[in-house]
C-alpha cells in the first residue's frame, strides 16, 4: 500500500486500494535506436563524435534524396564528405567546445557543393540546439539573443539533437543495406560500431557494462518496481560519479599547489607530471562516457513508464556528467600550468562556463507545470549542488588568483541553487525568479570573458528588445507560428537595423577621435564604457602606438549591440524557415559583413608579427615596466626627501630641512649600522666648572655606540617642521672629570701626607633633548702611574696644602693628552643603549607607518611623481587587458597563467579606482602598525607584507633587482610587478608561436559563433 501511494505521488495519479498494474510498453525500435546512439557516443570520442554526427546527419538526407544509390556510390559520397571535413578542420578547430565545432563543421559542408546539408532536418536540429531554434517557457529572450545562455542552451538541447541523428542513421541502415555498408565502412568500422547491430548485440558493448538493462526490463509488468529498479541503478551510477569527483578535486588541489596559476611552477610541475595527468583524464573521460551511456539508457527506460521522470533523470544525469567531465579536463589542463610553452585547452573560465550550463539545465527542470516531488531526483539535485559547492569552496583561493570575479559567479550560482529548496516545495513563482536570476549569471560569465556591456538596456534599443521578447520563441509563447509574413517582416527589419545601423550609433560607440585628446585617460574611458563600446577608440590608440595596426576607414559597430541584433536575426530565421526563405540573402550578408569587420578589427589587436607578439602588446608591457621603474624612483625619493628628512634649527633658530640616510627598517634582529657622527669640537669642557682642555684623539663622537649615533643623527619627535627657535632634537657632548686615586697616607710627627695618582675621565654624553638630563654613553678613563702628594695636613701647626685634580691636570695637560689618547680605557654604557632601544624602535616604526600612510594618500591623488607613475601603470595594464580581451580572447579563456597575471588576485599591480591593489597594499601595511605605539611592536621584518592580498610572502623572486624603493613593501611591489610582466611576456610569445604555426586561432568567440550561426542559418533557409 505504501508503494502504491508513493507511486501515486510520483506519477501524479490518485491512489487506489488495489490497482491492476499496467505493463510498461517497451517500443523496441526506440530502445534499439537509443542503444545504438549510446554505443556510438562511447566509441566516437572528442571531436570525432561531432564530426560523425554532422556527417551522419548529412548522409541520411543524401540517402533520402538518392534512395536507389548503390553501396559503392553511397560509400564514395560519405568518404568524400568526410575527407572534405577532415582536411578543412584545423588542429585548433578540433580543440574548441562541441557546439563551436558543430557549427564549424556544418559551415564547411554547407559551403562545399556535393552534399544535402541544407535540406537535412537533422542538421537543422543540430544547429537549432546551438543557436536556439526552440525556446523554453522560462527563458529570458533577451539573454538568449545576447548569447548569455549559449553553453546552457547547448547542454539542454544536445542530447535530443544527437539522438535524432543516431536514430535516423540506424533506421536508414536497418532499412537499406547500401547505407549500412557505406556508414559502417567510412565511419563505424574504424571505431568498432556497426549500424546494423541488434539491441541484444548493442547491450553487450563493454561501455554498457555499468548497467543491467535486462534486469529492469524484466520488471515491466509492475511499473512501480520497474521504475524503482531503474532508479536504483541510476543512484549507483551517480554514486560512482561522485566518488570520481572527490578523487578529481583532490588532484586539482595538488595540481594547484604544484602549478599555481600565477607561477612560477614548483619543481614538481613537470612535463612528465602533465603527461601523467592527461593520461588519467583520458581514462576518466572513457569512464564518464561509459557512465553517460548507462545514464542515457536507464533514463530512456524510465521514460517508457513516465516520460517526465525519464526526462528529469536524463537532465540531472547529464548535468552531473558535464560537471565531472569539466573538472577532470581542468585537473589535467592545470597540471602543465606555468611550464614554458605550455598551452591549455580547458582552464578555469571554460570549466566555470560548463558547470554553469549544468546548473542552468537543472534549474530549467522545474517549469510552469510545477516541481517534481520525486525524492530521488531531488536527492540527486542536492548531490550535484553539494559537489558544485565543494568545488567552489575548495577552489576559492585559486579562482581569486585567476580572475577574482569568478568567485562572485560561484557564490551567486550557489545562492540561487540553494533557493531551489524552497521553490521545489511548491513555490512556482519562486522557481521562475530563480531561473531568471541564474540566467543573469550567464551574462556575468560573458562579462568576465569579454566585457559584454549591458548596452541592451539603452532606450535606443527599446523596439529591438520588445521584438525579441515578443517574436523569439513565438510558437512557445503563443502556441502558433507568427501569423503572417507581413508581421514577420517587422522584427526582421528591427533586428537588421540593430546590427547594421544602431550598433554604430553614438549611444553605443565611443568616438575614435577621443583617442586624440590627451586630456582623456584611457583607463577612465575603458572603465567607464568597456571594451565593446570603446573598440574604435582602441583602434585609434593602437594605430598611434603601432603603425602596423591599421585603423578601419569607417568606424565599426559596438560588438555587443551587433551581436544582439545578429543573434536575434539568426534565431528568427531558424524558427520561421518559410518566411525566412522569402527574405533576400543580402540582408543577412549585410549583417555578416558588419560583424566580420568588427571581429577582424578585434582580432588584429592580438595578431602576431614575424612570429612574435606584436608591437602593441610588447610596447605596452615595456611601458608598464618603465612605469614601475618610475614608481620605484618616486617611492625612494619620497622616503629620502620626506620620511627620512629632519628639521634642524640653525644658529639663529631657523628650521632647516636636512636629508638623512639611515636604515629606516632596522630592528633588533640585525646589527645597527653606525650613523654619520656630529663634527667633533676641539675642546672638552669640565663636567663641573668652566675650564676646557684640548680634546684627545680617542674622544670622538663616531666612537659612541651606534644606538646613540643613530638617535643623535635621525631622531625627531615630530615628522613636520617645528616652530622657529624650538630646539627639541637629541644632543651629544663631552665633559671631563679629573680625580685622585688614593694610594697611601703617611704620618711623620703630625704631618699627614696623602699620596695618589691623577685620574682623568672624559665622558661622551647624550640626551634626547635639551630638557632631559645628560647621560654618559662612553667614558675614556686613564690614571697616570706616577704617585704624588696631593694633600698635606699638619696636626700641630699650620702647614696645610692641597693640589686639586684640576691643578694636577694643568701640570700634565696638554702634553699628557697623547698619553691619554694612547693608553686610556674606553667603556660604553650598554645599559643606556638598552634603555634607548625602545625609543629608536618606536621612532623607526612610526616613520615606517608614516611612509606607508603617505603613499596610500598619494595613491588617491592626481598630481606628483607617485600618482603620475601609478597612472602610467594603470594605462598600460588596462590597455593590455582590453587588447587581450578583444584580440586574444581564446588564449585568455584557456590560459590560467595569462588570466591570472592580467585579472587575478596576483595580477600585474594596478591602482585603478575600482581595483586599487597598490593603494590597498599600502593601506594594509600602514594598518599593520596600528598597535605599534606608544610602546613599539615586537620585531617583525614581514610586518609591511603581513596579510597582503595581492602580494605574496615571501615575495616573488626578482627578475630585476635594480632601482628598488628601499623598503620591504615597495621592493616587493616592484619586483612582483616586473616578475609578473615577465610572465605575461612569455605567455604572449607562446601564443604568438602557436598562431604563427597555425595551431591556434583568435576571434572573439561569441562574435564568431554568431557569425557562423548567421551564415549557416541563411544557407539552411535559402535554396540558393
Amino acid at each position: 500500500m505504501i508503494a502504491v501511494t508513493a507511486a501515486g505521488v510520483l506519477f501524479g495519479e490518485p491512489a487506489s486500494a488495489d490497482p491492476v498494474p499496467v505493463p510498461v510498453p517497451i517500443p523496441q525500435a526506440a530502445l534499439t535506436d537509443r542503444a545504438f546512439g549510446q554505443v556510438a557516443e562511447i566509441h566516437f570520442q572528442g571531436a570525432d563524435r561531432i564530426k560523425a554526427v554532422v556527417l551522419s546527419a548529412e548522409f541520411v538526407q543524401w540517402h533520402r534524396l538518392h534512395p536507389n544509390a548503390t553501396a559503392g556510390k553511397a560509400q564514395t559520397q560519405l568518404a568524400a564528405r568526410k575527407q572534405l571535413l577532415d582536411s578543412s578542420l584545423t588542429a585548433y578547430d578540433v580543440l574548441v567546445p562541441e557546439q563551436d565545432l558543430l557549427l564549424r563543421s556544418v559551415d564547411i559542408l554547407l559551403g562545399t557543393p556535393g552534399g544535402d546539408t541544407r535540406t537535412s532536418p537533422e542538421i537543422t536540429g543540430l544547429v537549432g540546439a546551438v543557436i536556439g531554434k526552440t525556446v523554453e517557457p522560462w527563458d529570458t529572450r533577451e539573454e538568449l539573443a545576447s548569447g548569455a545562455l549559449r553553453t546552457a542552451q547547448w547542454l539542454r538541447g544536445r542530447d535530443d539533437a544527437l539522438a535524432a541523428v543516431w536514430s535516423a542513421v540506424r533506421q536508414a541502415g536497418a532499412a537499406n543495406a547500401p547505407v549500412a555498408t557505406a556508414w559502417n565502412t567510412v565511419l563505424g568500422a574504424p571505431v568498432g560500431v556497426d549500424v546494423t547491430s541488434t539491441y541484444e548485440e548493442l547491450t553487450q558493448d563493454p561501455g554498457l557494462s555499468h548497467v543491467d538493462l535486462d534486469a529492469i526490463l524484466a520488471l515491466r509488468d509492475d511499473p512501480v518496481t520497474y521504475v524503482a529498479a531503474a532508479k536504483q541503478q541510476l543512484a549507483s551510477l551517480h554514486a560512482q560519479l561522485l566518488g570520481l569527483s572527490l578523487e578529481i578535486r583532490l588532484e586539482i588541489g595538488e595540481n594547484n599547489r604544484k602549478c599555481p596559476p600565477e607561477g612560477p611552477p614548483s619543481a614538481e610541475c613537470t612535463a612528465a607530471a602533465r603527461k601523467a595527468a592527461e593520461d588519467r583524464d583520458k581514462a576518466r573521460q572513457q569512464t564518464i562516457s561509459d557512465v553517460k551511456a548507462g545514464v542515457g539508457m536507464v533514463s530512456t527506460i524510465i521514460g517508457f513508464a513516465d516520460p517526465d521522470a525519464g526526462k528529469k533523470s536524463k537532465v540531472i544525469g547529464e548535468a552531473v556528467l558535464t560537471t565531472i567531465s569539466a573538472i577532470s579536463k581542468y585537473a589535467a589542463a592545470i597540471a602543465g600550468r606555468g611550464l614554458a610553452g605550455s598551452i591549455f585547452s580547458t582552464a578555469t573560465l571554460a570549466m566555470t562556463g560548463n558547470i554553469f550550463g549544468a546548473v542552468m539545465s537543472i534549474v530549467g527542470l522545474f517549469g510552469s507545470s510545477g516541481p517534481s516531488l520525486d525524492a530521488q531526483i531531488l536527492a540527486q539535485v542536492k548531490a550535484l549542488r553539494d559537489e558544485v559547492r565543494a568545488l567552489g569552496d575548495e577552489m576559492r583561493a585559486s579562482f581569486a588568483r585567476v580572475e577574482a570575479q569568478i568567485n562572485t559567479v560561484y557564490a551567486n550560482m550557489m545562492a540561487q541553487f540553494d533557493k531551489l529548496n524552497a521553490a521545489i516545495a511548491g513555490n512556482t513563482a519562486q522557481i521562475t525568479l530563480v531561473q531568471q536570476q541564474v540566467a543573469q549569471l550567464g551574462l556575468r560569465l560573458e562579462d568576465i570573458a569579454a566585457t559584454v556591456l549591458a548596452a541592451i538596456g539603452d532606450a535606443t534599443l527599446h523596439d529591438a528588445r520588445a521584438d525579441i521578447n515578443q517574436y523569439i520563441g513565438y510558437l512557445e509563447n503563443f502556441g502558433q507560428p507568427i501569423p503572417t509574413y507581413g508581421e514577420f517582416v517587422g522584427p526582421e527589419n528591427e533586428f537588421h537595423l540593430t546590427a547594421t545601423q544602431l550598433a554604430s550609433g553614438s549611444a553605443f560607440v565611443v568616438p575614435r577621435t577621443d583617442a586624440d585628446n590627451p586630456a582623456l585617460d584611457p583607463t577612465t574611458v575603458l572603465n567607464s564604457f568597456g571594451e565593446a563600446r570603446s573598440i574604435n577608440y582602441l583602434a585609434r590608440v593602437a594605430s598611434g602606438r603601432d603603425p602596423s595596426m591599421v585603423e578601419p576607414a569607417t568606424p565599426v559597430g559596438n560588438p555587443t549591440v551587433w551581436n544582439l541584433g545578429a543573434q536575434a536575426y539568426s534565431m528568427l530565421l531558424l524558427q520561421n524557415p518559410t518566411y525566412a526563405a522569402q527574405v533576400s540573402t543580402s540582408r543577412a550578408a549585410q549583417i555578416e559583413a558588419e560583424g566580420t569587420r568588427i571581429a577582424d578589427l578585434a582580432a588584429s589587436f592580438g595578431r602576431p608579427v614575424d612570429g612574435n607578439a606584436n608591437g602593441l602588446i610588447r610596447g605596452l608591457i615595456d611601458e608598464y615596466v618603465a612605469a614601475t621603474n618610475e614608481l620605484s624612483t618616486a617611492l625612494a625619493a619620497l622616503r629620502t626627501n620626506e620620511i627620512q628628512a629632519r628639521w634642524e634649527p640653525d644658529a639663529n633658530g631657523v628650521q632647516v630641512k636636512v636629508l638623512k640616510n639611515y636604515d629606516l627598517f632596522w630592528d633588533t634582529d640585525k646589527p645597527l649600522a653606525p650613523a654619520p657622527a656630529k663634527a667633533d669640537e676641539a675642546m672638552v669642557p669640565a663636567c663641573d666648572g668652566s675650564r676646557q682642555i684640548d680634546r684627545p684623539s680617542n674622544v670622538r663622537y663616531d666612537l659612541m655606540s651606534n644606538m646613540v649615533q643613530t638617535l643623535q643623527y635621525a631622531y625627531t619627535p615630530r615628522l613636520g617642521e617645528p616652530p622657529a627657535g624650538v630646539r627639541e632634537l637629541p644632543e651629544v657632548g663631552y665633559c671631563y672629570t679629573p680625580s685622585w686615586v688614593h694610594t697611601r697616607t703617611t704620618d711623620n710627627g703630625g704631618v699627614i701626607r696623602s699620596y695618589g695618582k691623577l685620574r682623568l675621565q672624559i665622558h661622551s654624553r647624550f640626551r634626547l633633548n635639551s630638557s632631559t638630563a645628560w647621560q654618559n654613553s662612553r667614558t675614556a678613563d686613564y690614571t697616570w702611574p706616577g704617585e704624588q702628594v696631593y694633600h698635606v695636613y699638619c696636626e700641630f701647626f699650620s702647614c696645610n696644602n692641597e693640589t686639586t685634580p684640576e691643578q694636577a691636570l694643568t701640570q700634565r695637560w696638554p702634553s699628557g693628552r697623547y698619553t691619554f689618547a694612547s693608553a686610556a680605557t674606553a667603556v660604553n654604557n650598554t645599559a643606556l643603549d638598552t634603555s634607548l632601544t625602545p625609543t629608536l624602535r618606536g621612532f623607526l616604526q612610526a616613520r615606517q607607518k608614516s611612509l606607508y600612510d603617505r603613499v596610500r594618500e598619494l595613491s588617491t591623488q592626481v598630481n606628483g611623481p607617485v600618482p603620475t607613475a601609478l597612472k602610467k601603470m594603470n594605462t598600460s595594464a588596462r590597455l593590455l587587458q582590453a587588447y587581450t580581451r578583444l584580440g586574444l580572447p581564446n588564449a585568455l579563456d584557456s590560459d590560467d597563467v595569462l588570466s591570472a597575471n592580467l585579472f587575478g588576485q596576483y595580477q600585474i599591480p594596478v591602482n585603478m579606482p575600482t581595483d586599487a591593489k597598490i593603494g590597498n597594499a599600502y593601506a594594509k601595511a600602514g594598518g599593520n602598525y596600528a598597535l605599534c605605539g606608544p610602546a613599539p611592536c615586537s620585531p617583525d621584518t614581514s610586518r609591511p607584507l603581513r596579510d597582503q592580498v595581492s602580494l605574496k610572502l615571501p615575495c616573488e623572486p626578482a627578475v630585476d633587482s635594480s632601482n628598488l624603493p628601499g623598503d620591504p613593501l615597495g621592493d616587493c611591489l616592484i619586483t612582483s610587478a616586473r616578475s609578473r610582466a615577465n610572465a605575461l611576456t612569455q605567455r604572449y610569445e607562446t601564443w604568438a608561436d602557436q598562431m604563427t604555426a597555425g595551431l591556434h586561432r583568435e576571434r572573439v568567440p561569441w562574435l564568431n559563433d554568431t557569425l557562423t550561426g548567421l551564415r549557416i542559418t541563411t544557407r539552411l533557409t535559402h535554396a540558393n
